[in-house]
C-alpha cells in the first residue's frame, strides 16, 4: 500500500476590512497565500528558511513590511526563496468590485465570505491537508480564519488519519513564508502599492505559483471546471443559465430604465453568487431587496419585487430557480425542477379559477358566452381543454 504524504498549507494573508478607498492605509485587495509542502519535505524547507531567515533579517521574524520598499532586498530574498521545495496557492480579492454588496461591508461577513471561499479552494485541491496559520500573534483576520478552520476541521478516524484539518502554528518560519509570499503579491495587485513601486516581482517565484485564484469571478475568466462550485452540479445546466444571465445584463447593461437597471442590479447579486460563493445556495428575498435599496431605486415591497424584477427577468429568458428559501441562477437538475414545481403550485390553482369562472359564465347564460370563445383567448382555451 502506497503511503501518501501529508500536505501543509502555512498560511497568512496582506490587506484589510476598509471599504474607504480614499483614505490612505485602505487595500484595495486583500491577498491570502497559503505556502503548499510535502510532509516528507518540511523539514529540508524549515531548515533552509531558518538560514535565509538569519541571513537577511538577524533576530527578527520573515516578514514582507519588514523588507518595506527595498526593491534589492525583496529580490534577492525571492531569488532564494525559488530554489526551495514549496509551492504557492493564492486568493486575490478585488475589494473594488464588491463594494456595492453591502452585507460584506461588516467585517464578520468580509471574513467568513474570504474563508469560505480559500476552505473550498484547499479542500478541492487536496486531498489530505493540514491548514496552519499563527492565531495568538497573527491579525484580527488569522484569528477569524483560524476559528473558521477549526470548525470546519474533519474528526479523525481511529487511526488518526483526517482529509481536512487545522493546526496553529506560533512563530513557525513557514508562516513567516507565506507573509513574505502575500505581501509579494499584493505588490502586483494591491493599489496602495502602486506608488511605492512599478516593480512586478511575481516572475522571480512563477516557477512557485500553483494557482492565483482572483476573485470576484468575472464573466470573462470564469470557469465552472476550476471553481469551488458545489458538488453535484451539471456543467451544462449551469453554463446555460450563467449564459442567459450574463447576455441579459451585456444587453441591457446601457438601458436608461430603472425598472431594467434595477433587475440588473438584483442580478448582478445572484451572480456574484453564483460565481463566488456556492454554498449560500438560495438567496432570501430580504437580501436581494436590500441590494436594491442602497440604489436609487430605494425600497420596493415584495410583491413589486417579484412582479417587476424576478418576472420580467424570466420573461427574458433569464432563468431563476426559486424556493421557499428565496431564489438563485441554477447549477443543476434539481434546482430547475424547484424553479418548476413552484410555478405549478401558482399556476394549476389559477387555471382552476379561470376554468370555474368559465364555467359558471356557460351555465348561468345558457351557454350564451363562452369567455374563451374569443380570440384572444385561444390559446388559453386550447390549454384548458387539454387539462
Amino acid at each position: 500500500m502506497v503511503i501518501m504524504d501529508r500536505i501543509f498549507a502555512y498560511t497568512d494573508e496582506s490587506g484589510n476590512s476598509g471599504w474607504d478607498f480614499e483614505k490612505p492605509n485602505v487595500s484595495s485587495h486583500f491577498v491570502i497565500a497559503s505556502i503548499i509542502v510535502k510532509e516528507s519535505e518540511l523539514s529540508t524547507l524549515m531548515n533552509s528558511l531558518e538560514s535565509i531567515r538569519q541571513q537577511y533579517f538577524g533576530n527578527g521574524e520573515m516578514k514582507s513590511s519588514s523588507i518595506g520598499k527595498s526593491i534589492d532586498k525583496r529580490r534577492q530574498v525571492l531569488s532564494q526563496l525559488s530554489n526551495l521545495p514549496f509551492s504557492i496557492f493564492a486568493v486575490v480579492y478585488d475589494k473594488r468590485k464588491m463594494i456595492n454588496y453591502k452585507g460584506l461591508r461588516y467585517k464578520p461577513s468580509f471574513y467568513k465570505f474570504l474563508n469560505n471561499i480559500v476552505h473550498k479552494e484547499l479542500r478541492r485541491a487536496f486531498a489530505n491537508v493540514v491548514v496552519m496559520a499563527d492565531e495568538i500573534g497573527g491579525s484580527e483576520y488569522m484569528k477569524s480564519f483560524s476559528s473558521y478552520f477549526r470548525e470546519k476541521s474533519d474528526i479523525p478516524t481511529l487511526f488518526g488519519d483526517a482529509s481536512f484539518y487545522f493546526n496553529k502554528s506560533d512563530n513557525n518560519v513557514c508562516v513567516q513564508l507565506a507573509d513574505i509570499i502575500a505581501g509579494t503579491i499584493a505588490r502586483k495587485y494591491d493599489e496602495l502599492y502602486k506608488k511605492e513601486t512599478v516593480t512586478d516581482f511575481i516572475p522571480i517565484i512563477k516557477s512557485k505559483i500553483t494557482r492565483i485564484q482572483l476573485y470576484p469571478q468575472t464573466y470573462e475568466n470564469y470557469q465552472i471546471e476550476n471553481s469551488a462550485i458545489a458538488q453535484g452540479y451539471d456543467r451544462d445546466i449551469a453554463n446555460i443559465c450563467l449564459k442567459q444571465a450574463v447576455e441579459f445584463v451585456e444587453r441591457n447593461k446601457d438601458s436608461k430604465s430603472p425598472d431594467v437597471q434595477a433587475q440588473i442590479v438584483v442580478l448582478d447579486y445572484l451572480l456574484f453568487r453564483f460565481l463566488n460563493n456556492d454554498l449560500r445556495k438560495y438567496i432570501p428575498t430580504k437580501e436581494l431587496q436590500s441590494q436594491l435599496s442602497a440604489t436609487t431605486y430605494g425600497n420596493v415591497s415584495t410583491q413589486t419585487f417579484r412582479n417587476k424584477i424576478i418576472a420580467k427577468l424570466r420573461d427574458e429568458g433569464v432563468i431563476i430557480a426559486s424556493s421557499s428559501n428565496g431564489y438563485k441562477i441554477p447549477s443543476k437538475e434539481s434546482e430547475l425542477f424547484d424553479f418548476v414545481n413552484h410555478g405549478t403550485t401558482i399556476i394549476y390553482p389559477m387555471i382552476a379559477r379561470l376554468r370555474k369562472c368559465r364555467d359558471l359564465i356557460k351555465l348561468g347564460t345558457t351557454n350564451g358566452l363562452d369567455l374563451f370563445e374569443h380570440i384572444e383567448n385561444e390559446d388559453l382555451k386550447s390549454v384548458l381543454e387539454h387539462q
